[in-house]
């Protein structure tokens, strides 16, 4: 176990940074009254400072600058992720008005992926930039939407990118003596988890939430983690594998709300509490059983990730079947919970609404 040694540094320094820029931000929120009103599609009752997600940011670069020197491909990372976090703040200052037009959002998130790409990162194993490139253009969009509409409760959103950050930090610190270029995405991975978990004790008591800012920042940044590492492993489909697997809930609950919406003829994106998390609850779970169920799914994927990593391609090709029966059957559920309040907003595909 001596190869998670890389880590350490870079979780303990985030979560003892966002530990203490919560309150802070907190404290800022309050005095320019950037908070988050109750009422409309929101299930909390009282009103939430926001911009949470700028601690989770700063927390996380100041670990990943702790580790050590980092190259111009993972500087391309914080840069694009700093743009995209300032979208968020943006619409965190009025999160009940319109905001930007969600065709104008997936521009400039398709801008801000394509700096990323430009520098280096990109979802290589397809074998031709004709490929590579679209294909990762449309991952970091959509991966950074669907933390975006994951973040709907208090916990939810960080705590599964802790996990996910936590998975791609390990498997990639198992290979960084035989492959170097895995060192960014340990670095960058432990960071990330340490930062969300030290966010997380302030959330889970509703003191305050990450915003937009904060989920924009957590799903892009992953997506780009998820596209740097090579994930050395016996073939090369895996390298698709993994990924899905580490992100799977997030992949899961966007598709069936976008599936569930357009059965209802709704468009996909308007707002609404008919969410997973949200038809959970309907079903008589507290919120706080929701979170830690949906965590355990999170931890369950993670662990069939890891286990992929070392097997056969027919075997790893089994885990992600397996794991996507299991999904499917629990959407086929989840489908019959009555939503929590469904109808149109205000909101474009990356405007989620954390709740309290």
């Amino acid at each position: 176990m001596g190869y998670l040694a890389p880590l350490l540094t870079p979780f303990l320094v985030a979560f003892g940074a966002a530990l203490l820029l919560t309150p802070a931000c907190r404290l800022a929120a309050m005095t320019l009254g950037v908070v988050d009103q109750p009422g409309d599609k929101k299930i909390h009752g009282q009103p939430t400072p926001l911009l949470g997600g700028v601690a989770i940011a700063i927390a996380q670069v100041a670990g990943v600058l702790a580790g050590g020197p980092v190259d111009r491909i993972w500087l391309s990372i914080p840069v694009a992720a700093g743009l995209i976090l300032l979208l968020g703040i943006y619409d965190d200052l009025d999160p009940h008005a319109e905001g930007i037009r969600w065709w104008l959002r997936l521009i400039f998130e398709g801008f801000l992926a394509a700096i990323v790409i430009n520098a280096g990162i990109t979802i290589n194993f397809l074998g031709t930039p004709w490929l590579s490139i679209p294909i990762t253009l449309l991952w970091i969009v959509g991966i950074t939407n669907a933390f975006n509409l994951l973040d709907n409760m208090n916990g939810l959103s960080a705590g599964v990118a802790a996990i996910a950050g936590l998975t791609f930090a390990a498997m990639a610190a198992r290979y960084v003596e035989v492959g170097p270029e895995q060192l960014p995405t340990v670095r960058a991975g432990a960071a990330l988890a340490g930062a969300c978990l030290g966010f997380l004790p302030w959330n889970f008591r509703s003191r305050i939430f990450m915003g937009d800012a904060g989920s924009l920042f957590l799903g892009f940044s992953l997506a780009c983690l998820a596209a740097l590492g090579s994930w050395r492993s016996p073939t090369l489909p895996t390298s698709l594998v993994i990924p899905l697997l580490v992100l799977a809930y997030p992949i899961f609950d966007t598709t069936l709300v976008v599936i569930l919406r357009l059965r209802r003829g709704q468009s996909p994106v308007v707002g609404g509490r008919d969410h997973s998390s949200h038809r959970l609850v309907k079903l008589g779970l507290g919120r706080v059983e929701v979170v830690l169920l949906i965590y355990l799914f999170s931890l369950s994927q993670a662990l069939t990730a890891l286990l992929v990593s070392s097997v056969t391609l027919r075997l790893s090709l089994l885990a992600l079947l397996g794991s996507a029966s299991v999904l499917f059957i629990f959407g086929m559920v989840l489908r019959k919970a009555p939503a929590w309040g469904v109808g149109a907003s205000k909101e474009g595909p990356s405007r989620g609404q954390e709740a309290g």
